[in-house]
């Protein structure tokens, strides 16, 4: 996981309407109720300062120095999905997180495929991070 990280996780995820926000916020309550440090693009950059490359760079950068990425796969939004690549591509531990998860739910094959795991909301992630035991759920790939 690299003696190097900054940070446990990498938060990624779409925030651009309420639902996805408080979606965001449980994520990353569960994770600091767990002592977990994270780097939060949401809050990593201001675009209208930085710029577009100026944000990709804030971000980029926060994958390589984090020891794993957990990824909220609400909205399937496209920067979540490109920071699982990037994550995967460099050997990075990626976990999905999905509130709601059951086995009707639908994942992208690509991405279920770079995941370790997929949690199923806030008391899935809770679990495995105070047991470190997860049982995963059938979904559909496609």
């Amino acid at each position: 996981m690299g003696a190097t990280a900054k940070h446990d996780f990498y938060v990624a995820g779409p925030f651009f309407n309420p639902e996805q926000t408080a979606s965001m916020e449980r994520l990353e309550q569960v994770l600091a109720d767990h002592g977990k440090s994270m780097f939060k693009p949401r809050f990593a950059s201001v675009i209208e300062e930085v710029g577009p490359e100026g944000c990709f760079a804030d971000d980029t950068r926060g994958i390589r120095e984090a020891r794993a990425v957990i990824a909220n796969l609400i909205d399937e939004d496209s920067g979540t999905m490109f920071e699982i690549g990037y994550a995967h591509a460099l050997g990075k531990p990626v976990y999905g997180y999905l509130e709601g998860l059951d086995e009707n739910s639908h994942v992208n094959l690509m991405i279920a495929q770079s995941v370790e795991m997929v949690f199923a909301g806030p008391d899935d992630l809770a679990h495995w991070l105070e047991t470190g035991e997860h049982s995963e759920i059938t979904y559909h790939q496609f």
